[in-house]
């Protein structure tokens, strides 16, 4: 994962409120699958912890995981005083990240991070949540895929993967991703691939959500 580059985006949009306020993704995920039950999330890739925040000032129980120093203290800060008992910040690679040592995790929630990792930790990290995961429990994850426009621009890595503007990322083919994990077990409950979804400034980017029941 590119852990300069976010480092260097976090402090640059920092007080930019259309990264801080909390994503449609979050919304949609709590409204529609969450239901106000009692939860444990983790947040793979927290970033600046937009939708952690969200979610624990809802509520709920969070973990959230980021290698960015920088984004951690970020969602330290933006946290409200009365909810810090609901979130438990680790500056980690949530890769690497040992999930068994978290009890009772009912979902887990990727925005924008399944396309920073390589195809092979990939493999790693999807056998890791389904081993993990809770009975019924949730994953939940929306991410570009390689219907995007601009897939295939920049200098290409291989495995779908392109450095475009300095960042890195590799698109998602969401037809071999939905078999890989039907394959692990999961259960698929929602899916949808379009764009309109999270539209940032002048890029409006073709989008999977996918919501997966173990």
């Amino acid at each position: 994962m590119d852990k300069n580059y976010w480092d260097s985006f976090y402090k640059k949009v920092e007080k930019d409120e259309t990264v801080s306020l909390r994503s449609s993704f979050a919304k949609f995920c709590l409204d529609r699958f969450f239901n106000k039950k009692k939860i444990n999330i983790i947040d793979l890739g927290s970033g600046n912890g937009r939708d952690s925040v969200y979610f624990a000032n809802q509520g709920y129980k969070v973990i959230a995981i980021d290698q960015s120093p920088i984004g951690i203290k970020i969602l330290n800060k933006n946290l409200k005083t009365g909810y810090k008992k609901n979130l438990i910040l680790k500056t980690a690679d949530f890769v690497q990240e040992d999930f068994n040592k978290y009890k009772n995790i009912n979902v887990f929630y990727s925005r924008f991070t399944i396309h920073s990792i390589t195809k092979n930790e990939e493999k790693i990290l999807l056998k890791k949540i389904y081993n993990s995961l809770a009975n019924k429990g949730l994953f939940c994850i929306e991410v570009r895929t390689t219907k995007d426009p601009i897939y295939g621009t920049g200098k290409s890595c291989g495995d779908n993967t392109f450095i475009r503007d300095g960042h890195k990322r590799r698109f998602i083919d969401s037809i071999v991703f939905r078999k890989q994990v039907t394959r692990l077990g999961f259960k698929e409950l929602y899916f949808i691939e379009k764009n309109n979804l999270s539209i940032y400034k002048k890029d409006n980017p073709v989008l999977m959500r996918l919501i997966l029941e173990k």
